[in-house]
């Protein structure tokens, strides 16, 4: 009886196995004459053109299928769809498209026809052609048909002018350009003996592109239409009128420092690398066709406090989202911060978010990992209205110094992939011991006998912390400094000493507690990134 119950349960457990998953509710869509146009007029579309009579429809049904469920992502990604015509049903809408055949598969973008796939109908090269065509046109680069232009203008995506040409665009073309950060417009007439004089000014740009300057910020070209000069702001949308002389270098110190005020500078892919390496902390701002406007103007309003003091980028494009490995399908957007030289993000906040998530990821990330304290930064690190808690490490002179620092910032990786969260941010930075003795003796009491030395400051209190939860002297070490800023949490920054004498018990529970913590958390954080082995390039939003 029992060996019977035991095969009676293993058959229903091998039906169970091999049942078809649960209706996920995926549905194809369809385009009729009264939804086509409008459909179609917005995105790139991959329409199939079918009759439910043809036998190679019926056989390629379940590719399409199959491609449709698992292209949903690029909806929003790069705002590509896919859809059909029953042109049985839908007979005067398949004739004007100029169906001849079925299956047949029709792109178009922004509702003009774009081409016609004609290579295989199977899964692995059409989802192939897929990606292709999606990400070229969430980068501005499809190629239509013969014509091998680059559809920059139409797309939005990308700073709408890199080789600092000079552009000739129509209204709808001038306000896709405004949209995306300042540009130089110079409105002309072409009788007019004014604007013949004022163009060899114009070459300015281009001849930046021609010498290799590809990163002034902000730098969009001149673009000529009709009106009167002026340079508009993507975060206020007002004018500035420009009066000064007709001068390529008055002109272009003008445009220079408008464009100064621009929160956030669209880069693409191939910009990145470069960024990463040589930007000390950045933040990056991914976007993508489901992006609120809301969420976006939340993200400048938030960095606007840090104009021109820490580079902030914003981008669309597809392979930036693939390189960074953010998972598919993608957040509506993502912030992403960098700390140079790793092109491996430091911190990673999904959109929707907070105003309060979002400016505090802003103040924790708004410096290097670690950071070197100087006579120029003292303020904003110590003086700063973020009242942040430091970790202040004193270390030596030249090669002994290098590598109390690598020390240091392998710390700080640590404490940022996974300590505690803190109501303040936590910024780690070190000096030159020898150099800053004698504050480092006086505010401290840090000896240069001591050095490498590390102290815990809560700047919002000027108190500082030397002293571990176990009661022993801070070191230069990273179970030391996490004993610190644990203690420090779990305690509520009061003195150790001091609460040791007057509540012995409470002093002893806690300090159980806080050790079972930082002893946890210092083993997984301190553990060898999986992805600083190479076989990872990102953080994964999972």
């Amino acid at each position: 009886m029992r060996q019977l119950l035991h095969l009676i349960l293993l058959a229903v457990a091998a039906l169970v196995a091999s049942a078809e998953p649960e209706d996920d509710g995926f549905e194809l869509r369809q385009l009729t004459e009264d939804n086509f146009r409008s459909s179609t007029s917005q995105g790139l579309w991959l329409v199939e053109h079918f009759s439910p009579r043809c036998s190679h429809c019926r056989a390629f049904a379940p590719t399409w299928t199959e491609l449709a469920r698992d292209k949903q992502h690029l909806e929003r990604l790069s705002g590509f769809h896919m859809a059909q015509v029953n042109c049985i049903a839908q007979g005067d809408l398949c004739n004007s498209n100029g169906i001849k055949f079925y299956p047949q598969l029709m792109m178009y973008s922004d509702g003009q026809l774009l081409s016609q796939y004609t290579g295989d109908r199977t899964y692995n090269d059409i989802s192939t052609w897929i990606d292709e065509q999606s990400t070229l046109y969430a980068r501005g680069q499809l190629l239509a048909g013969d014509q091998h232009e680059e559809q920059v203008l139409s797309s939005g995506f990308g700073r709408p002018n890199p080789e600092g040409k000079v552009l000739e665009v129509d209204e709808a073309g001038l306000d896709v350009l405004i949209g995306n950060g300042p540009v130089l417009v110079d409105f002309f007439a072409p009788w007019c003996g004014h604007c013949k004089k004022l163009k060899p000014s114009r070459r300015w740009p281009q001849e930046q592109a021609e010498r290799g300057v590809s990163r002034l910020r902000g730098e969009q070209g001149v673009l000529q239409a009709t009106g009167g000069d002026g340079l508009p702001d993507d975060q206020t949308g007002v004018r500035k009128e420009y009066t000064g002389s007709r001068t390529a270098s008055a002109m272009k110190q003008f445009a220079l420092k408008s464009a100064e005020q621009t929160t956030m500078q669209l880069i693409k892919y191939e910009d990145f690398d470069e960024i990463a390496r040589t930007d000390e902390a950045l933040f990056l701002y991914l976007q993508n066709f489901d992006t609120a406007v809301e969420d976006l103007e939340l993200v400048k309003s938030a960095l606007e406090p840090l104009l021109n003091t820490v580079p902030a980028y914003t981008s669309s494009d597809p392979l930036l989202y693939r390189n960074l490995s953010i998972a598919n399908p993608p957040p509506t957007s993502v912030l992403l911060a960098f700390s140079a030289p790793s092109r491996t993000p430091v911190g990673t906040l999904a959109f929707p978010a907070s105003r309060e998530d979002v400016e505090r990821f802003i103040a924790v990330h708004r410096f290097p990992t670690l950071s070197q304290l100087s006579s120029g930064n003292y303020a904003d690190l110590m003086k700063s209205e973020n009242k942040a808690i430091v970790v202040l490490g004193a270390v030596h002179r030249g090669d002994e110094g290098d590598k109390e620092r690598r020390e240091l910032a392998a710390i700080a990786r640590a404490w940022k992939r996974g300590g505690r969260r803190f109501s303040q941010p936590v910024w780690f930075v070190w000096v030159e011991g020898e150099k800053w003795a004698s504050w480092l003796k006086q505010a401290y009491g840090i000896k240069k006998s001591a050095l490498p030395a590390v102290v815990v400051i809560d700047t919002e209190l000027s108190e500082y912390y030397d002293t571990t939860i176990e009661g022993t002297s801070l070191v230069f070490e990273g179970a030391s400094i996490f004993s610190v800023l644990e203690g420090s949490a779990t305690m509520t920054l009061i003195t150790l000493g001091q609460a040791s004498m007057e509540h012995p018990l409470l002093a002893l529970v806690t300090l159980v507690g806080a050790v079972a913590v930082f002893v946890f958390l210092l083993q997984r954080c301190l553990g060898r990134d999986p992805r600083e082995n190479g076989h990872h390039s990102g953080t994964r939003l999972d």
